[in-house]
């Protein structure tokens, strides 16, 4: 496989990107490499001869349509056309990471051993941002609620805590799948260390959106599919309230008047109302991309930065833009369900049940941050996306499964 060097490389985005903006920052290459890589990828993609030949993906219509909106959006304000092609690039560029998963694979077996590489890389990180406890790492001032008392929260390598707890919901799911899979008692330990590892670095960025979205996801899927995973979800959650402090101080703060009081005034809330606002003055088509609630217009354009990507989007897209959107993610996780609804082979339900999850979890956590503005955690987001939907059509070697726990 040639381009295996390249998805390694490729699914190192959160370490060489951390490279690039702290360690050694090369600044043609810092800002051009993701797309170098994504451009090679899809090369191989384009000239690869598919042992495997696969049908036009199911989210096709809804991504397509998405496309065009976003190509129309780029005729907005032509006067400051350099902000919307960085708004444009921001939104799209990574959701192309979808076909790299869809396409670049041939064998189930390839998907287990890209995932254990995933699932080592966010030991690491999470374990980094553990050992940032330990070692008495400043949190910036930003990330903390002085009303709180907090004075650490941990952030890793990655851009913050919320981004941090967005990268370990993202993983913890797949995680335990590759417990119960593996059949090696020696590596399900060092899984279940793994697993621990990232739980532990998830309760110290102190990110109440990652809790609540674990919890959230684990009431869909308990709902969707199996009561015992809805139990064990509201149980998890009701101990950590009852026996852990700091968990009880920042949910229960949640609904504390002077947190209300403070986001009404200048925080999430209002961001959200701002973002509503701002929507009524052109709901169909926003104020264009790069324009509002982000990254790419708080730098430009001095604008708010809206925590939470749906009503950034809806700010920036309008109804038109969030509603396709909503589609495109909607088509997603319906066939990925259906599919799982279909699996007749235990290993393979828990293997795309593990993605499937993990997915939901970002979804979830985008209501009320701005996680799909991550480059690494959009990639990663719509990489497993398509490998989820392409696992149908990809090959199985008999008795060559890396996990053989399960049959």
């Amino acid at each position: 496989m040639p381009q295996a060097p390249l998805l390694y490389l490729f699914l190192s985005y959160p370490l060489i990107d951390f490279l690039f903006r702290t360690v050694l920052p090369i600044p043609f290459l810092s800002s051009i490499w993701d797309e170098l890589l994504i451009l090679l990828l899809f090369m191989f993609i384009l000239f690869k001869r598919n042992p495997a030949p696969r049908p036009f993906p199911v989210i096709s219509k809804p991504m397509l349509a998405f496309f065009i909106v976003g190509l129309a959006y780029l005729t907005i304000d032509m006067e400051q056309w350099g902000i919307t092609i960085e708004g444009f690039r921001a939104v799209y560029q990574y959701i192309l990471a979808f076909f790299i998963g869809y396409y670049l694979l041939s064998q189930k077996e390839e998907v287990q051993k890209y995932l254990y590489f995933m699932i080592v890389l966010a030991f690491m990180i999470g374990l980094y941002g553990i050992m940032q406890k330990f070692a008495g790492v400043q949190t910036p001032q930003s990330w903390i609620d002085a009303s709180e008392g907090i004075t650490f929260r941990a952030f890793s390598i990655v851009q913050s805590p919320n981004v941090l707890g967005a990268y370990m919901i993202l993983m913890i799911p797949i995680t335990l799948t590759f417990i119960f899979l593996e059949k090696s008692l020696p590596k399900k330990l060092l899984l279940l260390f793994f697993f621990l590892t990232m739980l532990g670095a998830l309760y110290l960025t102190l990110s109440r959106g990652a809790w609540i979205a674990l919890v959230a996801s684990f009431a869909i899927i308990g709902s969707l599919y199996n009561r015992k995973v809805l139990f064990l979800g509201l149980g998890i959650a009701i101990l950590s309230l009852i026996f852990v402090p700091s968990v009880n101080q920042r949910v229960s703060h949640l609904f504390s008047k002077s947190y209300m009081e403070s986001s009404l005034k200048d925080g999430r809330v209002a961001r959200w109302i701002s973002a509503y606002d701002r929507m009524r003055n052109d709901p169909f088509f926003g104020s264009g991309l790069g324009h509002y609630g982000g990254a790419v217009a708080k730098r430009n354009l001095q604008t708010i930065y809206v925590d939470s990507y749906y009503f950034k989007t809806l700010g920036e897209m309008g109804i038109v833009g969030l509603g396709i959107f909503f589609w495109l993610l909607y088509v997603l996780m319906r066939n990925i369900y259906l599919y799982l609804k279909r699996i007749k082979k235990p290993y393979q339900l828990l293997l795309i049940g593990g993605i499937f999850t993990g997915l939901l979890n970002v979804i979830l956590h985008n209501a009320v941050e701005n996680i799909f503005e991550v480059p690494f955690m959009t990639t990663f987001f719509w990489f497993l996306g398509g490998i989820a939907l392409s696992y149908p059509f990809l090959g199985e070697r008999k008795n060559e499964e890396i996990i053989k726990g399960v049959s």
